[in-house]
């Protein structure tokens, strides 16, 4: 019986090393809208390297083998501020730089993801905006006609993993910077 006791306690640890290794997602990204243009907000924590991007929100269009390709923007850069904000489809933070659009290959799965730009956000499309810096984010999701809800000094930020909701711009960023 002994033994048994071990031999779990052998198996189990590296797992929980691994677990631990892996910082859950966190809510340090959220929409602003400025000037009527959808803003991405990004807190970095601690990463030196940071990366905000948006995509269309394919994740209720049927099975894998049937999807249409990853249609994203990304921009990258050295996170040298406590908020990046970046207006999606627009220039880069100073230093940042658009990131290319190029295809993935997914060995392990055996999916080739074909990937193309995102040139423009259409109404009654489902977008994401995600991004990192030291930790990854919650994503948040969005459409066209989510834009006008939010205020001058709001954001629409995760609410949750499967929600998001407008808060003052203030509240996001304190409990962005306390979950880093």
């Amino acid at each position: 019986m002994r033994r048994r006791r071990r031999s779990w306690i052998v198996l189990t640890l590296p797992l929980l090393l691994l677990t631990a290794c892996s910082p859950p997602d966190e809510p340090v990204v959220a929409l602003a809208v400025r000037d009527g243009q959808p803003v991405g907000v990004l807190v970095p924590c601690g990463g030196s390297f940071g990366q905000l991007g948006v995509h269309v929100n394919h994740d209720d269009q049927g099975d894998q083998a049937n999807r249409p390709p990853l249609i994203t923007w990304d921009v990258q850069g050295r996170s040298t501020s406590e908020v990046v904000e970046a207006t999606l489809l627009g220039q880069p933070p100073e230093g940042w730089e658009v990131a290319d659009a190029v295809d993935l290959t997914a060995a392990e799965s055996g999916m080739d993801v074909d990937v193309e730009p995102l040139t423009e956000l259409r109404p009654g499309v489902t977008y994401t905006v995600s991004g990192s810096a030291g930790r990854d984010s919650i994503p948040v999701d969005f459409t066209l006609a989510d834009l006008p809800r939010i205020g001058p000094d709001e954001v629409l930020a995760p609410r949750g993993r499967d929600a998001t909701t407008v808060v003052s711009r203030k509240a996001f960023l304190r409990k962005a910077r306390g979950s880093c």
